[in-house]
């Protein structure tokens, strides 16, 4: 069963046409969104590597590429990944317009994100950003290093407005989607809704 939590983004496309909230969310994937995302972070990525390899510290980078491979395949997979409508499609990959092909380690979690999880997802993006940078910095090689951080202000900039206002991943604390647009989604989807009202009067107690 592909679609085994009844979430609508799975269902038959021919349903969207009557859809309150078509065109206000990225629910379905498309190809050129994730080249976008994977372009602007490669960017950042390259000149980074190249910097360090100056600096004289590119067998350091073994242990960037040993965390990437921890957060996106283990770590943040389960703390943010978990939460998305997109992760509830039966399989153990995940097809998204971000971390395409991860394993899916976790079962799904139709529930938002708790605040520890927010927490943990804000230090590992600082850990995955600032791991080179240091490295830039005790290299001396500030030329890289600025223009890394030009390019990874561009990235989150670019996240903010163009992606971030219209992804299903509504607990992300850089999600953007307009209350009564969540509110929409979640009546097409009672079992996220169940999960985020439990969630709530949780919080309340």
């Amino acid at each position: 069963m592909k679609n085994p939590h009844d979430v609508c983004i799975w269902k038959d496309t021919k349903e969207c046409a009557d859809c309150s909230i078509k065109g206000n969310l990225i629910c379905h994937f498309r190809r050129k969104y994730l080249f976008c995302f994977l372009g602007f972070f490669l960017v950042f990525v390259i000149t980074a590597f190249i910097g360090v390899i100056q600096a004289g510290f590119g067998w350091f980078l073994l242990g960037w590429l040993g965390f990437w491979l921890f957060f996106f395949e283990f770590w943040e997979i389960r703390i943010l990944c978990s939460h998305c409508p997109y992760y509830a499609e039966e399989g153990k990959s995940l097809h998204c317009i971000a971390n395409y092909s991860s394993l899916k380690l976790w079962k799904y979690h139709p529930e938002p994100m708790n605040l520890s999880e927010k927490i943990q997802l804000m230090i590992g993006f600082i850990i995955l950003i600032g791991y080179p940078l240091i490295f830039l910095i005790l290299g001396d090689q500030f030329i890289f290093l600025i223009v890394s951080i030009i390019e990874i202000i561009f990235f989150f900039s670019f996240l903010i407005i163009k992606r971030c206002g219209n992804c299903v991943n509504f607990s992300c604390p850089f999600n953007r989607v307009k209350q009564e647009v969540v509110d929409a989604f979640l009546e097409k989807n009672p079992i996220m809704k169940k999960a985020w009202q439990k969630a709530r009067h949780k919080r309340e107690e």
